[in-house]
């Protein structure tokens, strides 16, 4: 009969070797939140941390990251939480805008979106439905870490109604101005707390914003010493 004891001996030397690499990785030059992960997770936390937050440019993980990146579909999703919109008027209109549809525009390093409008007269009870695109640039903010829109231009709105022309035009009027209200400086993305400081451990934070044709682009800058 085999003596089983050779192959346990084996799996534990096996185990051994792995702790002590994984030590190494630890010692080495490998960015701190990357140490942080792996200390708590363990080494599927490397693909995590790189994978699932967004983080990007991690120079094969021997260096701090240097930007985050958010897909198209990510600004749409973080667009789309910020809807609908329910906005007054001079107390003339109440405005709803929802259902936003984002296209990127890296030439121009801005986004556009396209969306839906309702507009309620509130005088003589006149309703209109369209859409509404516009337009904007990106902004860090850094003093509560988030990405905003930045110099929102409406650059068409269209309402269909069966109401006069005049009090239609008045509408489209009064509701591109209160669009472009509403979206000035609207919050998009929060950086969570926890990689923030994970960031900052790292010795990089948050600073300019790019649109660029794999999403926008957070750079991470040195922090000052």
């Amino acid at each position: 009969m085999l003596d089983p004891r050779p192959d346990r001996r084996h799996e534990q030397s096996q185990l051994r070797r792995s702790a002590a690499a994984r030590r190494r990785l630890l010692a080495g030059a490998v960015p701190i939140a990357v140490r942080i992960a792996v200390r708590i997770a363990g080494p599927v936390a490397l693909g995590a941390l790189v994978g699932l937050t967004g983080l990007a440019g991690c120079a094969g993980m021997f260096g701090p990251p240097d930007r985050i990146t958010l897909t198209g579909d990510e600004i749409t999703r973080l667009l789309d939480r910020r809807f609908p919109q329910e906005r007054r008027v001079l107390e003339v209109l109440d405005a709803t805008l929802s259902a936003p549809q984002v296209r990127l525009l890296p030439d121009r390093n801005r986004l556009a979106a396209v969306l839906d409008i309702a507009v309620r007269e509130r005088l003589l009870g006149g309703r209109w439905k369209g859409t509404l695109s516009f337009d904007s640039a990106l902004r860090w903010e850094p003093r509560d870490r988030t990405l905003r829109l930045s110099q929102a231009r409406v650059a068409d709105l269209r309402l269909a109604s069966t109401a006069a022309g005049d009090a239609r035009t008045a509408a489209e009027r009064l509701g591109a101005a209160l669009a472009e209200r509403v979206l000035e400086d609207l919050v998009l993305y929060t950086l969570p707390t926890e990689r923030a400081d994970a960031l900052r451990a790292a010795g990089v934070a948050p600073s300019a914003v790019a649109v660029t044709a794999r999403g926008v682009e957070i750079t991470l800058s040195p922090l000052a010493p």
